[in-house]
């Protein structure tokens, strides 16, 4: 007889897997092709079911992509880091917005109109691998959070996460990591689409298994390793 065979999620592709976003190559040639502008903390670049006007690097501060729910939650998509390029396609192939966009602190964005962009690509062919690179990171990182959303349940979403804010904002602090970045409860299950009293239990079962803690408001992961490895046991 054949034995019945037990589907597993296959492997994340991690290197593909980030929703803080920022372009990989060709930020200094593209950065010249716009203006730089100062914009507010809450300000909104679009609106879901605009056209743009402009695609973006983020030099400083940070750009959500969110919306909300029918039950009125914010759902965020990703972050726009630093050397992020946000909109390119919408403002090349005429696309309205499917989400908005604001400004989640003071942030100096670099703004490109459609012409001199479509001019640099004809003119550079860096400059249309930059755009592909970019549009091509966004759509292989979309696909893994939907293989994570079908495969994973809420307490590997959340280890994944708090690594992912290891990497980027991570320095060691008494032989641990600190995340010196703000990350509430909210915020997490509202990256994730998870509800948020499952965000605070799978919160609370890392820090009584000692894999996490929080040192005036920062979360601490006590060891990156063991964390990795409590996530990988959650794959079973």
């Amino acid at each position: 007889m054949e034995q019945s065979r037990v589907k597993k999620a296959p492997a994340p592709h991690t290197q593909f897997v980030s929703r803080l976003l920022y372009l990989p190559r060709g930020i200094a040639r593209l950065e010249k092709l716009g203006e730089k502008k100062q914009f507010p903390k809450g300000h909104i670049l679009i609106q879901a079911g605009e056209m743009a006007r402009y695609c973006y690097i983020v030099k400083k501060g940070r750009v959500i992509a969110y919306e909300y729910t029918l039950s009125g939650e914010e759902r965020i998509y990703n972050f726009n880091e630093q050397n992020s390029l946000l909109l390119e396609a919408n403002l090349l192939f005429d696309y309205p917005s499917p989400v908005c966009f604001k400004t989640v602190q003071p942030s100096e964005l670099i703004c490109i109109d459609k012409e001199t962009l479509i001019k640099s690509i004809q003119a550079d062919p860096q400059v249309s691998m930059d755009i592909m690179e970019s549009l091509a990171t966004k759509f292989l990182s979309s696909m893994e959070q939907i293989r994570h959303a079908n495969f994973h349940n809420a307490g590997w979403k959340i280890c994944d996460l708090l690594l992912v804010f290891a990497d980027r904002y991570g320095v060691p602090y008494d032989g641990k990591v600190l995340i010196k970045e703000k990350i509430s409860q909210q915020l997490l299950s509202n990256l994730l689409g998870i509800n948020r009293v499952t965000a605070v239990r799978a919160i609370k079962e890392l820090k009584e298994m000692s894999l996490i803690e929080q040192i005036n408001g920062f979360y601490c992961i006590r060891d990156v390793e063991r964390l990795r490895r409590h996530q990988d046991r959650l794959l079973q």
